[in-house]
C-alpha cells in the first residue's frame, strides 16, 4: 500500500487553501471539469531535490515541506503551477513528461516564463533525516514477533521520545491512512490497536473513498514508524499463517492474529515507557483535535469482542509468539547498531 505522509498546521493548511484557490482559477479559465487535482498534500521528502510531484493513479499533487517553509512565495506557487501542470497534461494528453504538451499546459497555466524547478534548492533539516534511525533500527528484523523485533521496538521507542519535543515545536503534526478498507475486522483492530499503543500516534477511524481509513497522527518518527511496524506485523503473520496452513491446519486469522499479539505486548512491555508513550498519544490527540478537527467532535469506540473466536487458531498464535528465537550475536550486533 502506498503511503504519504502529510503534514498539519496553519501554515501548511494556509498554503493547501491557496493552492485550491489557485486550481479553481486555472480552471475556470480553462473551463476545467471535473477539478484536476482530487488532493493536495503537503508532505516531508527525504530528497532535497524533490520539491513536488504529481501522482497519476489518484490525481493528487505533493508539494515538499520544507519547500512551503523555507521558499518565497514565488517559488512555491510556481512549483504548485509546475505539479498542476502535470495534472492538465495528463488529462488532457495521458503524458507524465516533460516534453512540448507539458510546456504548452504551464504556459496556459501562467507559469513564470523560463521558471526551472531543478534551480531551486532547500536544506532539508536532521530533523527530517532522523527516521532513518528508526529504519535502520528494525531492518535488523525479519519477524515483528521475535526477541530482536522486541529489542528494536524499544530502542526506536526511546529514540522517538528522546525527540519528540522538537518535532512539536512548531504546532504542527503528520499524518497518514495506515490502512482504508470498507471493513476492519477484530483482527486487524487487534494490530492497528497495538501500533498504536507502540508507537505513541493517535490513531481515528474515519470516512473515505474505501470506506473508512485509520488514521494515524503524531511526529514524523511516530508515524513513519507506526507504518514499519504495522507492515512487519501484517507481513509476518501473513507469512506464518499460510505455513501452517499448508500443513493442514485450521486457522482463523483474527484469532490467530489476536494471540500473537498479546503475547507481543507481553515481550515488549516496559512499565516507564509505557506511561511515557500514554503522554505522547495524549500529546498528540490533543494536537489532532486542536490542528485537524478543531470543530468536530472525536469518539473512541471500544473494539468489541468478535464472535467468531477460535480457540485453538489463538493458541497457535500464541505459539508463534513464544517459539521464534535468534542468536545472541544477532541481538548484539542489534544492541551495537542501535
Amino acid at each position: 500500500m502506498h503511503r504519504t505522509i502529510g503534514v498539519r498546521s496553519t501554515l501548511t493548511d494556509g498554503w493547501i487553501r491557496r493552492f485550491r484557490e489557485i486550481e479553481k482559477e486555472k480552471e475556470a479559465s480553462l473551463s476545467i471539469f471535473p477539478p484536476l487535482v482530487s488532493m493536495i498534500v503537503i508532505a516531508p521528502m527525504t530528497e532535497e531535490s524533490r520539491l513536488g510531484f504529481f501522482r497519476p493513479d489518484n490525481a493528487s499533487i505533493v508539494i515538499s515541506e520544507s519547500l512551503i517553509r523555507n521558499g518565497s512565495d514565488r517559488d512555491i506557487i510556481n512549483v504548485f503551477l509546475h505539479e498542476l501542470a502535470h495534472a492538465l497534461d495528463y488529462r488532457m494528453h495521458g503524458d507524465t513528461g516533460h516534453g512540448p504538451s507539458f510546456r504548452e499546459c504551464c504556459r496556459h497555466l501562467g507559469m513564470d516564463e523560463g521558471f526551472d524547478k531543478s534551480h531551486i534548492r532547500i536544506e532539508i533539516g536532521n530533523k527530517e533525516r532522523r527516521s532513518e534511525k528508526i529504519r535502520k533500527l528494525l531492518s535488523f528484523s525479519s519477524s515483528p514477533f521475535e526477541n530482536e523485533s522486541a529489542i528494536a521496538i524499544q530502542k526506536a521507542r526511546k529514540l522517538m521520545m528522546e525527540n519528540g519535543d522538537e518535532d512539536r515545536s512548531d504546532e504542527r503534526i503528520y499524518e497518514t491512512a495506515l490502512l482504508s478498507s470498507s471493513r476492519f475486522s477484530y483482527g486487524l483492530k487487534e494490530v492497528l490497536s497495538y501500533t498504536e499503543r507502540t508507537s505513541g500516534i493517535f490513531l481515528l477511524y474515519v470516512p473515505s473513498p474505501e470506506g473508512r481509513s485509520a488514521m494515524a497522527y503524531g511526529s514524523l518518527d511516530e508515524v513513519e514508524f507506526a507504518i514499519y511496524l504495522l507492515d512487519y506485523l501484517l507481513s509476518s503473520s501473513e507469512r506464518a499463517i499460510r505455513s501452517l496452513r499448508k500443513e493442514g491446519k485450521h486457522i482463523t486469522k483474527d484469532s490467530f492474529l489476536k494471540g500473537a499479539i498479546d503475547v507481543l505486548s507481553e515481550r515488549t512491555r516496559e512499565e516507564s515507557i509505557d506511561n511515557a508513550l500514554i503522554a505522547l498519544r495524549t500529546e498528540n490527540e490533543k494536537a489532532a483535535r486542536t490542528i485537524v478537527y478543531p470543530e468536530t467532535r472525536l469518539v473512541r469506540r471500544s473494539i468489541r469482542s468478535s464472535s467468531l473466536f477460535d480457540r485453538s487458531s489463538y493458541d497457535s498464535g500464541k505459539g508463534f509468539g513464544r517459539s521464534l528465537d535468534i542468536s545472541r550475536s544477532r541481538k548484539r550486533k542489534l544492541i551495537e547498531k542501535g
